[in-house]
């Protein structure tokens, strides 16, 4: 079937709804930008009965739910169409109105059916559709995806990040600190922090936790001297936009973690996930790092940089020679970053 013969308008939809076999499930909603979310939703739909129909809210009956001033970004033949293209959908139509209450006593569909988000005892479109001896039901929705949330992204400018190891690089190691009095800025941190941030990036503070397998640290802990550390620069003028620490899942116990998870090594996909939360260019990003195998991951994860902050006895090492700098201390860093950014805006 044509894309165009699975869109009708709602004076169509009697005879082309006596064509499709029963029983005949419906949901309605914007469906602005179609994510994984809404697939799943509709693929689950789908197989409570026989045919699909989905009811897309006009572009005037979208304005009416005050999603903002610029939604829907798409018009509503444009987001009937991409439904359409779904073989999970066998129908799409639009309704005019707030809800699609009308609608559904028109249908008389056999089962009609919500996201998770909805309390289906609350609505008055499912007293209609059981006055009829019709379903009604909420399918939970797959976490983590939302248009709204999509949105915000795709507006939020794109920055570039600059992720710095806190060990050496912005405080003294002394090996398992767990509380703010062991905390100890490496001199000059504070001011190379604030030299990039000049210099136009975003600070982010990657933090080994491999204290917690050995039970020095936990959760808690961790939380108290990360809101610590956060307020602490922001006193001095610096801000923090993140912090990130591995190992990263504190669901685990001190035993699993000891026996299951290689603590001390940073993995590719965490440098993934600060990026895509704060929404950063991975090739106009760095990380300065005291640990020459971070340098490998922060390359393998796509990061543009990746300099050594270590001895200069260990600049020697060949491992050193895979960064794209080496640097006494950050601020000595951060100064190279900032010229550098002064002569790119001067030309």
């Amino acid at each position: 079937m044509k894309l165009e013969e699975k869109i009708c308008q709602e004076d169509q939809l009697s005879e082309r709804l006596s064509q499709l076999a029963r029983p005949l499930v419906m949901t309605n909603g914007v469906f602005d930008l179609l994510h994984r979310g809404h697939v799943n939703y509709l693929n689950r739909a789908a197989e409570l009965g026989a045919s699909l129909l989905v009811a897309v809210n006009s572009d005037r009956s979208a304005r009416m739910l005050g999603k903002g001033s610029n939604r829907p970004l798409n018009s509503e033949l444009d987001r009937a169409y991409v439904l359409a293209g779904l073989a999970s959908v066998d129908i799409v139509t639009f309704f005019d109105t707030r809800t699609p209450v009308g609608l559904i006593q028109n249908v008389h569909p056999d089962i009609y059916v919500k996201g998770g988000d909805y309390d289906m005892e609350s609505l008055e479109e499912t007293r209609i559709v059981r006055s009829w001896g019709g379903q009604a039901m909420a399918i939970p929705f797959v976490g983590g995806f939302s248009t709204t949330a999509l949105v915000q992204r795709i507006l939020m400018p794109v920055r570039k990040g600059a992720i710095l190891e806190i060990d050496v690089v912005i405080n003294r190691d002394k090996a398992y600190i767990s509380q703010w009095g062991d905390f100890e800025l490496v001199p000059g941190a504070i001011e190379g922090m604030k030299l990039l941030e000049a210099a136009g990036y975003a600070l982010l503070v990657l933090i080994d936790q491999s204290a917690w397998p050995q039970g020095y640290y936990n959760e808690e802990k961790h939380q108290s001297l990360t809101k610590r550390m956060v307020e602490a620069l922001s006193q001095q003028g610096v801000t923090v936009a993140g912090v990130y620490y591995y190992p990263h899942n504190p669901n685990r116990t001190v035993s699993e973690l000891s026996m299951d998870f290689n603590y001390g090594k940073l993995a590719p996909d965490l440098l993934l996930q600060a990026a895509s939360e704060l929404h950063l260019s991975m090739h106009d990003s760095l990380l300065v790092g005291e640990r020459a195998s971070n340098i490998h991951v922060a390359y393998a994860a796509g990061l543009g940089k990746a300099y050594w902050v270590c001895k200069s006895s260990s600049k020697s090492s060949a491992e050193c020679v895979q960064a794209d700098g080496h640097f006494d201390n950050l601020m000595e860093c951060a100064k190279y970053l900032a010229l550098n950014y002064q002569q790119e805006i001067s030309t």
